[in-house]
């Protein structure tokens, strides 16, 4: 039977940088106020897209720099995940398929999801290995929340970061490639509202809600949510793959911000050293931010070495999959 792995990760992020202490200083906080505020996501500035670029455009260039060293021609299926998605007709991944020049006779398809979409999409990607439908598989994600935050509203606006990247997923391992094992998966609908653009659908299209143009955001409902699940969900995924956490060498939460996963760290009593992080200079962003922590230390991973990747976010919703170098 054939295995799926991961065998290389690209990303691209705009140029246009925005400083969090100018967000905060424009907001009216004092500096001490600040410095603590910085110091507590650990963010301290983010990559944000021009007016005109999009969350295609970004996942068409982080696309197009797998596709540098690898033959288009074989790509069999391609996979769009964005919570941000440019047109909600058509399917963006046909656009992007078409923009990067892909075959026509490939499947194309769009994963609607935040923070947990790229654990779903490397699940989607396996499956469609497996069950021999496909056997080199093109991952984007892609995501501009910028465009949903209001300008007024800094408390968000400093936590997200635009991005994109691209993953190749095919049925043999390459240098440095990693083996996508196995999932759990978690979905909690009652608390949708806790990160909701209301009028970014057909619900209110033509009636728009007051104020609902942009990315309305509970933080602290977030922060309990990820506190009780996060640390559950990877409860069940050792038990069910009979593993224990001492033999896990590194692990990858979804970058929300450095409060939530120092939260989760502690709780779960794992040590900082195993922590793969990458959100200083980058923020939260979207489904983008697992991929983009593993195109900077896959590279480095010794063989035999076992990384579990934890999303969480909007839905909601979390998943976990553990892959192996």
């Amino acid at each position: 039977m054939d295995k799926a792995y991961i065998n290389n990760v690209q990303y691209h992020l705009p140029e246009k940088i925005e400083s969090n202490s100018e967000i905060l200083q424009s907001a009216k906080y004092d500096n001490t106020k600040i410095d603590k505020m910085i110091e507590k996501i650990g963010i301290v500035s983010r990559r944000i897209a021009s007016d005109g670029e999009y969350s295609n455009d970004l996942g068409i260039i982080a696309g197009k720099k797998i596709l540098k060293n690898y033959d288009s021609k074989k790509i069999q299926y391609l996979i769009f995940c964005t919570n941000t998605p440019e047109y909600s007709l058509p399917t963006n991944a046909c656009i992007i398929q078409d923009k990067l020049g892909l075959e026509k006779n490939i499947g194309a398809i769009d994963i609607i999801l935040a923070c947990s979409g790229y654990v779903y999409s490397l699940s989607l990607a396996k499956s469609l290995i497996l069950s021999d439908q496909a056997k080199q598989i093109l991952l984007i994600t892609s995501d501009t929340y910028s465009k949903f935050i209001s300008k007024k509203d800094a408390g968000t606006r400093i936590l997200f970061g635009d991005g994109a990247t691209s993953t190749l997923i095919t049925n043999q391992k390459k240098t440095h490639g990693f083996e996508i094992k196995n999932f759990v998966y978690g979905t909690d609908g009652s608390g949708f509202q806790n990160a909701v653009i209301h009028n970014f659908g057909s619900r209110h299209w033509k009636n728009k809600v007051s104020s609902g143009d942009n990315l309305n955001l509970n933080g602290p409902g977030i922060y309990e949510f990820a506190l009780k699940r996060v640390p559950e969900a990877v409860n069940v995924f050792l038990k069910k793959n009979s593993i224990t956490l001492d033999e896990i060498d590194y692990f990858v939460f979804h970058q929300a911000n450095k409060y939530i996963i120092d939260n989760l760290q502690s709780k779960l009593k794992i040590s900082k050293n195993k922590l793969l992080m990458n959100m200083n200079e980058i923020g939260n962003t979207s489904s983008s931010s697992i991929p983009i922590v593993l195109s900077k230390h896959l590279p480095k991973i010794k063989e035999n070495k076992k990384i579990l990747l934890i999303g969480f976010g909007g839905g909601l919703s979390w998943g976990i999959s553990l892959i192996n170098s």
